[in-house]
């Protein structure tokens, strides 16, 4: 869909056209957003941009048949705060004048551009046509600093289209292997609880082994409606010496509470310990 509505030379484009008239170059300096909105019939009137605009990067331009086509492009490097973009000015060089716009687009809708922190290597690119003749040449002026060649810009897409398949082929297998460890059932999905206790004293023996008092740890805010497998680790502990041999379900787990057992090598006190919850189940 073109989102550009409205589109217009501007009274200083229109003056600039004069000119071009009697064999003077149409040169397009550079091109810019804008980020407010204004009524259509003051669109001719504007000499910039709406206000908070960002540059854009002008790409070579090609011709097709009788019209001379501007790729722009957008990136929101550097870009600390987003913004709604209206507008979009071409700026060309007025030989009495010097910089003027020269023709102004407004879009029907506001397209929101993402800070680079929110989405980065976000880009976009659109192509803007303009009807050329023999008697007015035509001429873009590029900054090599900021240039991208379409090439470029599609080798860069393909890298972030690779890295993006594989972020979505470990996440497809992270979510495989916890089917697998926990044997999900169709409509199951895991969710994890991290508990943190402390002063947990040791003091019941089972043969070479000692098992702390049981944890009873709540997982009603995970929002299971109904419970299926569940596994414990130890995710950290701190403790005088006492070395942790694993942990394990303490009796029926229900979709509320889980008890855990924690067995130790020794019947000293552990200070502090981080126990992980995987549960299966449906939500």
């Amino acid at each position: 869909m073109n989102i550009w509505e409205n589109t217009v030379l501007t009274d200083q484009g229109k003056a600039l056209q004069a000119k071009l008239l009697k064999g003077q170059t149409l040169k397009i300096k550079r091109a810019a957003t804008g980020t407010k909105k204004v009524p259509v019939v003051d669109l001719r009137q504007q000499t910039s941009v709406t206000e908070g605009g960002y540059d854009l990067t002008l790409q070579p331009a090609r011709t097709e048949g009788d019209k001379t086509v501007i790729p722009v492009l957008l990136e929101n490097k550097g870009l600390n705060e987003s913004y709604d973009l209206w507008q979009v000015g071409f700026y060309a060089e007025d030989p009495d004048e010097g910089e003027i716009l020269f023709c102004l687009s407004q879009a029907s809708q506001a397209k929101n551009i993402p800070a680079e922190a929110e989405s980065p290597g976000f880009s976009i690119t659109w192509d803007f046509y303009f009807n050329t003749s023999d008697t007015a040449p035509f001429e873009v002026v590029l900054d090599s600093a900021g240039l991208v060649s379409i090439e470029q810009y599609q080798i860069h897409t393909d890298e972030i289209n690779k890295v993006s398949g594989k972020i979505d082929y470990l996440n497809s297998a992270l979510a495989q292997y916890s089917k697998d460890i926990l044997g999900l059932k169709d409509g199951q999905v895991i969710k994890r609880k991290t508990y943190a206790g402390t002063d947990l004293s040791c003091d019941i023996a089972d043969g070479n082994l000692y098992r702390c008092s049981a944890l009873t740890i709540n997982i009603s805010d995970l929002g299971l409606k109904t419970l299926g497998d569940v596994k414990a680790s130890v995710l950290q502990t701190s403790s005088n010496s006492t070395t942790i041999l694993g942990v394990s379900i303490y009796g029926q787990a229900t979709k509320d509470a889980v008890k855990v057992l924690v067995w130790t090598s020794t019947l000293k006190k552990i200070d502090s310990i981080s126990v992980t919850l995987e549960c299966a189940g449906t939500v």
